[in-house]
Order: C-alpha cells, then structure tokens, then sequence
C-alpha cells in the first residue's frame, strides 16, 4: 500500500480508496422503481381495459423485472460516473 491509499489485491488489480461511493444514490434510485411500478400496476388495474391474464402476468413477472431491471440500469450508470471519476 501506498501513500495515496492504492493497494494490489490477490489478482495484481490496484485498487483506490479513498472516495466513498454514493450507495445513497442507489437506495433512493431502487425505492423509486418499486414505487413506480406500484402505481402504474395501480393505474393498470383501474385503467386500462387488459384482459384478466393479461393483467396478472404484469402484476408478478413485468412490473417486478422492470423495476430490478431499472433499478439495476441506473445504478451501473451511477457506477460508471463513480469510477470515472476516480481516474
């Protein structure tokens, strides 16, 4: 380890410490996926004129994987602004 706070890991990567990451950042990002895809299951089931199966398919599969999904994406955009500015 160095003075700027560099170590070499087990696989020869370095690595910096120092910066802390904004996992804030993701928490709210994550929260706010969750609480999208609540209302717009809401919005489905009172609005829109979908068939039943249709419906309940959106309710357990689609709006759970879009919101991880969403989540996922911005939080791998955050990462990739974090790492940049390391460098």
């Amino acid at each position: 380890m160095d003075e700027q706070g560099d170590s070499v890991t087990l696989l020869g990567r370095i690595e910096s410490h120092g910066r802390k990451f904004p996992w804030y950042l993701e928490k709210i990002t994550f929260l706010l996926a969750i609480f999208s895809a609540i209302l717009a299951g809401q919005w489905m089931w009172t609005e829109s004129d979908w068939s039943e199966i249709s419906l309940w398919f959106m309710t357990v599969c689609g709006f759970p994987f879009l919101a991880v999904f969403t989540a996922e994406l911005v939080s791998r955009i955050i990462q990739k602004i974090h790492n940049r500015g390391i460098k």
